[in-house]
């Protein structure tokens, strides 16, 4: 499978992001991750990589806005209510617990 060297390079990127915050023994979050790519873009001497830097922050950022508090499902918003902790921590169930009832078939 052939990838673009823009591609290639984004991967590195957030590899770089990601590893130094670990490095730092920090948490890893979007947005750690966010805040660690603007360092990077800010120290960044080569243009072309300041460049990708800013599409990957903007990516990210799109991504994270896609995904709001208006988009939950009943049984989520139900959850948050009933615990502030879990809602503290940004902690939510990814299945509906209605899912799981019904069909017993796996595939």
């Amino acid at each position: 499978m052939n990838r673009s060297k823009k591609e290639q390079l984004i991967d590195q990127l957030i590899g770089e992001a990601v590893l130094s915050i670990l490095y730092d023994n920090g948490a890893i979050s979007t947005r750690s991750l966010i805040e660690r790519l603007q360092i990077m873009e800010a120290t960044e001497s080569a243009a072309q990589r300041r460049e990708v830097i800013a599409d990957v922050i903007a990516d990210i950022r799109n991504q994270r806005l896609g995904i709001s508090r208006r988009n939950l499902t009943a049984a989520q918003k139900g959850w948050n209510r009933e615990s502030r902790t879990e809602q503290d921590n940004n902690v939510y169930p990814l299945f509906d617990a209605s899912l799981a009832r019904g069909s017993s078939k796996k595939h």
